[in-house]
C-alpha cells in the first residue's frame, strides 16, 4: 500500500527528493561472515542491494547487537523497526555506516539479512503533479520523459532502484504557490500505471540565505 510522503520545497534552493521503488515481497539472504568490525562489514553472498538501500538483521546469536531491535518470526514485524543502510562494497559484501562494532563479539554462525528488494526499473517512466486540490488546477509537473514538457525532471535511477524528483534553484525561486497536493506514479515498460505515493502534501517555504 502506498504511503503519504509529505515534501517541503525551499524557494531558491535546489530540490531533489528520492523515492525508493521496492518489491512488496520480503527477501531473506544469509549473512555468512563479518570480515571487518572497523568499519563494520558483512559478507552476504548475492545480497543484491544498491548503495544506500535499507535492510534489517535477524537471527544472529552473536554479536546480538547486530540484530534489528525487533526480533520476531514475522519478517514484516522485524522490518517495522529502524533499518540499517547498506554501503555497497561488492556483490557479496556490504558496509554498515554509523555503527561502532569494535567491542562486539565475533560473528557466531549465520544470520539473516531482510530487505524489500528494488524493482528493476529498466524501461520504466515516472510522473507527478502538484494540484491545489484533488481534481483542481495543476501547479507543477514532473516527468521522466522530456517530450512531455514537464516543469521539473524525474531521474529514473536504475542502479539505485529509485525515482528522483528534481527542481533547480531558479525554478524553485520562481514558484508562486505555497502549498498543494501531489502524488507520484510509476509507468512500467508495458504501460501499467502504479502508485508510488498516496496523495500527499507539498509545501513551499521561503529561504533565509539568498
Amino acid at each position: 500500500m502506498s504511503e503519504q510522503i509529505d515534501m517541503v520545497i525551499t524557494r531558491g534552493k535546489t530540490f531533489e527528493f528520492c523515492f525508493l521503488y521496492v518489491d512488496e515481497e520480503p527477501r531473506q539472504v544469509l549473512i555468512t561472515g563479518m570480515p571487518s568490525k572497523v568499519p563494520l562489514r558483512l559478507t552476504v553472498p548475492g545480497h543484491g542491494l544498491p548503495d544506500g538501500w535499507p535492510f534489517w538483521v535477524s537471527c544472529v546469536k552473536a554479536p546480538a547487537e547486530l540484530n534489528t531491535a525487533i526480533q520476531s518470526d514475522d519478517a514484516f514485524e522485524v522490518m517495522s523497526a529502524d533499518p540499517h543502510y547498506a554501503k555497497l562494497v561488492d556483490t557479496d559484501t556490504i558496509e554498515v555506516p554509523g555503527v561502532v562494532a569494535h567491542c562486539w563479539k565475533s560473528l557466531a554462525g549465520t544470520g539473516l539479512l531482510l530487505t524489500m528488494p528494488p524493482v528493476d526499473l529498466t524501461g520504466w517512466q515516472c510522473r507527478a503533479q502538484v494540484r491545489d486540490k484533488v481534481g483542481g488546477n495543476v501547479l507543477f509537473t514532473w516527468h521522466s520523459d522530456p517530450a512531455e514538457s514537464p516543469d521539473g525532471e524525474i531521474e529514473v535511477d536504475v542502479a539505485g532502484g529509485a525515482f528522483v524528483l528534481k527542481m533547480d534553484a531558479a525554478v524553485a525561486a520562481a514558484l508562486e504557490w505555497k502549498r498543494g497536493l501531489y502524488d507520484v506514479e510509476a509507468i512500467s515498460p508495458t504501460g501499467e500505471v502504479y502508485p508510488v505515493t498516496a496523495i500527499s502534501q507539498v509545501t513551499v517555504e521561503d529561504e533565509v540565505t539568498a
